[in-house]
């Protein structure tokens, strides 16, 4: 037998495997699927992002690319609602369990066994019950609120939790306590996981926390530690406002988002993606010049942030080549290059303080266009946004009131941060 001959018999082998493996893998599912449904629940092959609008930390609330998949829902033998469902991003992958609380409740962490804190987590360590024994950590965002919730019961309820899986990464998403890596292969140890869970949201539900209550928030795809962002995905409209690349064509939007953070200006984000093509000649394998059409894909990210008022020109970026306006600082003058038509306005806005500020904060570049503040952030991130969101803050808070009321304002839109009051 030749060489081509037991490749091509070893190449049927391994598609005629292929399909059987795909055969069995589509039966399991099938019964699965069928003895989900035999208990009562539902299975949602695709589900849409309604199943996880009501949750906004981590696993969820972080990035653009989050993909809900497989979800399982019903209710438990004690009558508790629970969904199971299978959730990526760009920055976790796998399966998350949750019971429905009866308030919607601050962000509390607990972990506890063969687990770490989850990713993207902004909370402070509080000190862990002794009821919960050693290798337990509890964070939080407010320790009086930890120290009220992790009562006793719910010690004893997240002990026996730990003994049925290696360990326990649980937490309170509003109106949810989920748990990850919930035990969703074996069905018959799904039942009494739930119920468990369950007798862990009943020992939070009995506990007076009513003060602690958190007011309903929109329905909307959210971001961890950003109430005011939204999604919106696709916006071609931005394309009229933003300085984006003009040339070549295609041009649309991706992972658009808006917002704001607290009471600064108001943002929009979002990936610009366009094409070009360019004919360029080459050579064939008989000797001949021939010609083609090459396509050219491009991307950039634009970061945006509106003004109250319309100010005079202004780049705030890192020295280069050109040298920008000179002032009074050495240490500012070999990091930033200052641009402006208006010298004085520009000695106005860039003081001492001022400059202080942008060396210490190491924000990215901006440029100040009329009535929109635009960034070159580098990326297309939740970090880049909020980073950004920060340092323009910062930066706005620290233009003298005066230059406010030179633009037509009353008073400064946005007061200093700190305890001295700016102009």
């Amino acid at each position: 037998m030749s060489f081509l001959v037991v490749l091509a018999v070893i190449a049927v082998v391994l598609v005629v495997a292929g399909v059987v493996w795909g055969i069995v893998a589509l039966v399991r599912r099938q019964a699965y699927i069928k003895s989900i449904r035999a208990r009562g629940w539902n299975f949602v092959n695709t589900p849409t992002w309604d199943s996880v609008a009501r949750l906004g930390n981590p696993p969820f609330g972080l990035g653009f690319d989050r993909k809900p998949d497989d979800q399982i829902t019903g209710v438990t033998p004690s009558g508790r609602s629970f969904q199971v469902i299978e959730y990526k991003s760009s920055y976790w992958s796998g399966w998350v369990g949750m019971v429905t609380l009866t308030r919607r409740l601050p962000e509390l962490w607990i972990t506890g066994g063969e687990t770490t804190p989850r990713y993207g987590v902004l909370a402070q360590a509080a000190p862990a019950p002794v009821q919960l024994g050693p290798g337990w950590q509890v964070g939080t965002m407010d320790p009086a609120f930890a120290q009220e919730a992790v009562t006793p019961q719910l010690c004893q309820q997240l002990t026996a939790l730990a003994a049925g899986q290696p360990g326990v990464n649980l937490s309170i998403d509003g109106d949810q306590l989920v748990v990850l890596d919930p035990p969703r292969k074996d069905l018959d140890r799904l039942v009494p996981w739930l119920e468990q869970l369950g007798a862990a949201a009943t020992a939070i539900d009995s506990t007076p926390l009513d003060h602690w209550v958190q007011p309903e928030p929109e329905q909307r795809l959210r971001f961890y530690h950003h109430p005011e962002w939204y999604w919106v995905g696709v916006d071609d409209s931005l394309l009229q406002v933003a300085p984006v690349q003009r040339g070549g064509s295609n041009h649309r939007t991706e992972n658009a988002v808006r917002g704001r953070d607290g009471d600064g200006p108001p943002f929009v984000a979002f990936e610009h993606h366009w094409t070009t093509t360019r004919t360029e000649s080459y050579t064939d394998s008989n000797g001949n010049t021939q010609t083609r059409t090459v396509t050219e894909h491009h991307s950039e990210p634009v970061l945006g942030f509106q003004l109250p008022v319309r100010m005079p020109p202004l780049t705030v970026g890192r020295k280069g080549l050109s040298r920008g306006i000179e002032f009074e600082s050495e240490a500012f003058n070999k990091q930033f290059a200052i641009f402006a038509q208006d010298r004085k306005y520009a000695y106005d806005v860039i003081h001492p303080r001022q400059m202080e500020y942008l060396m210490a904060a190491q924000g990215r570049p901006f440029e100040i266009v009329q009535d929109w503040v635009w960034f070159s952030p580098g990326e297309h991130s939740q970090p880049a946004i909020a980073h950004c969101s920060a340092y323009l803050r910062g930066f706005l808070g620290r233009v003298p009131r005066f230059v406010w009321r030179n633009l037509g304002l009353a008073d400064t839109p946005y007061p200093a941060l700190d305890s001295s009051p700016v102009g």
